[in-house]
């Protein structure tokens, strides 16, 4: 018998709706991954087809994160010595050397051994670095009396912190696998519904095709007595 193919036996599946940003106007498809599986001799003709739609997309990197939330302010917007560090490795200009003549304590050269503001500039100078060394002696001081104490409670906090960080990792992958644990369930429970429904979608199939088999056998009948009434 001549089935008409170009009726429809079925309603047409619609797109479960449509993405958004960079995709906008492409079709959403919801992937089960627990669930569906693909054969071996189809993965290097998908992973082809893949690779030859990545050929032919005219999209660049930044095409896919035009969609994506704004980045958070640079904490180099608010810091001018930062920004301009930042100026300065971008244009490969070289750091500038560390003044080393303040630590020196050279007197006036030759030629200014008679300038009072030499001398008073100088002497500043020693006193600037004598007063530095007492500074150096006292943070010494410090640390052989009280350093062994702000090291070990130093460890402590950095023990708390970790501890505290491990517990917070610990949450995230146990929701992670709590997430991932429910989303199999589902998707297993689904997997059995939709072997359910495609059953019964072919089952609807094949009676279609056997009722318009029916229809067409029974036209057939009526246009034969029809002939032999004429």
């Amino acid at each position: 018998c001549n089935i008409d193919m170009s009726k429809p036996l079925l309603i047409e599946s619609t797109a479960f709706g449509q993405a958004l940003g960079y995709r906008n106007g492409a079709d959403i498809i919801d992937a089960l991954p627990y669930i569906d599986s693909i054969p071996t001799d189809l993965k290097p003709k998908i992973d082809a087809l893949i690779e030859d739609e990545k050929r032919r997309s005219a999209k660049t990197p930044s095409d896919f994160l035009k969609t994506l939330p704004p980045l958070p302010i640079s904490i180099f917007d608010k810091h001018p010595l930062l920004q301009s560090e930042m100026e300065r490795v971008k244009a490969n200009r070289p750091l500038d050397p560390i003044d080393t003549i303040r630590y020196k304590l050279d007197p006036p050269s030759a030629s200014m051994s008679d300038d009072l503001q030499a001398w008073k500039e100088a002497s500043q100078n020693a006193y600037s670095q004598l007063e530095h060394q007492k500074l150096r002696i006292i943070n010494q001081e410090l640390l052989l009396k009280h350093g062994d104490k702000a090291l070990r409670a130093q460890i402590q906090i950095d023990e708390s912190c970790y501890k505290h960080y491990e517990e917070e990792l610990r949450q995230l992958k146990s929701k992670l696998e709590s997430v991932n644990k429910e989303r199999k369930l589902q998707q297993l429970s689904s997997g059995s519904e939709l072997d359910k429904l495609k059953q019964q979608y072919y089952a609807r199939i094949y009676k279609n095709v056997e009722l318009e088999m029916a229809c067409q056998k029974l036209e057939a009948e009526v246009e034969y007595l029809k002939s032999r009434d004429l």
